[in-house]
């Protein structure tokens, strides 16, 4: 671990605050990547601000139906840019700079993983996708208890708005469409969550529980619930796990985040293909055509990288 365990009340306290402390730096990255995010999609859909009231109605349509507009994946795409930028990236540097008095090479403080360990990385991404679709289409079959349903509606609007936002943003026209994406679903997504989530969020909690476990749960659970679909919650959390143990294992930022990288832009990439009819398996048709028997030998193979993974760091301490 980065810092010795901090036992007692001073945990506590010391949890509490601190917690406060990059919540708040979150916020304010939030609130600043909002503001230069809605500006460059006031440039690039050239949408008129002399009159207030009309440009009010039009950012808050922008929002709410991009694919109205010529211009609305670039426009999203800047937005999603800036706001991971500011809240994500600049959010965690903040609270490690003026919190912690760190920076952010301090996250990787041992030398980094030989190419085998990013390669079994990316390997165990690969051979989980059966169990994952498996997993998925589990999830999304849950129905909550009688008594729960204003909440379930909730989740289930919330399910369908994310879900149009992802089909909308998956509809790449042009290769450049393409290229954008990856930059800021893949790319951006990947640096920022894993800073945020395993290098602040999971540090902390390890710290102050003492427990690694405990923790890469608890900041998965809590990387998963800010997607806000809660019918992919599961296997979300279970893939935020997976990044937590390759960072509390190799106390290297960049192989979490090569990983995230790698699991966003194999599905980006399995769009564009299928759209390009290059291959004529819609992505978002695996899970049912996967058998169920797949999903076992997934599960196989997926714990046989883990533990190649685990004894890989065994060996290196």
């Amino acid at each position: 671990m980065e810092e010795n365990y901090i036992s007692g009340p001073a945990r506590w306290f010391g949890l509490i605050s601190k917690l406060l402390s990059l919540l708040g730096f979150f916020l304010l990255g939030s609130f600043l990547g909002q503001f230069f995010g809605l500006m460059a999609v006031v440039l690039i859909l050239e949408i008129p601000a002399d009159n207030v009231p009309e440009f009010q109605k039009l950012m808050l349509d922008f929002m709410a139906n991009p694919e109205k507009y010529q211009d609305g994946f670039k426009g999203v795409m800047a937005l999603q840019w800036f706001v991971s930028l500011f809240s994500f990236v600049g959010g965690t540097w903040a609270y490690l700079r003026f919190i912690e008095k760190r920076t952010l090479y301090d996250l990787s403080p041992i030398t980094a993983p030989s190419l085998r360990i990013f390669s079994w990385a990316i390997i165990a991404l690969l051979v989980s996708i059966p169990l994952m679709e498996f997993i998925i289409e589990w999830n999304q079959s849950i129905i909550l208890p009688p008594g729960y349903e204003a909440l379930e509606t909730w989740m289930r609007a919330s399910e369908d708005n994310m879900a149009r936002l992802t089909k909308f943003l998956l509809n790449f026209e042009t290769p450049m469409d393409f290229v954008t994406a990856l930059a800021v679903i893949a790319g951006m997504a990947a640096i920022g969550e894993e800073l945020f989530f395993r290098g602040a969020l999971q540090n902390l909690f390890e710290r102050h529980l003492g427990n690694a476990h405990a923790a890469i749960w608890l900041s998965a659970a809590i990387f998963s619930f800010i997607h806000f679909q809660f019918y992919g919650f599961i296997p979300r959390m279970i893939l935020g796990a997976f990044f937590g143990y390759l960072y509390v294992w190799f106390r290297n930022i960049w192989l979490p985040i090569l990983a995230h990288f790698f699991n966003n832009a194999w599905t980006l990439t399995l769009s564009y293909l299928h759209q390009e009819k290059v291959i004529d398996l819609d992505p978002e048709q695996v899970g049912e055509v996967i058998p169920f028997w797949s999903s076992v030998v997934s599960l196989i193979f997926f714990i046989y990288y883990i533990r190649l993974l685990h004894q890989q760091k065994e060996e290196e301490l």
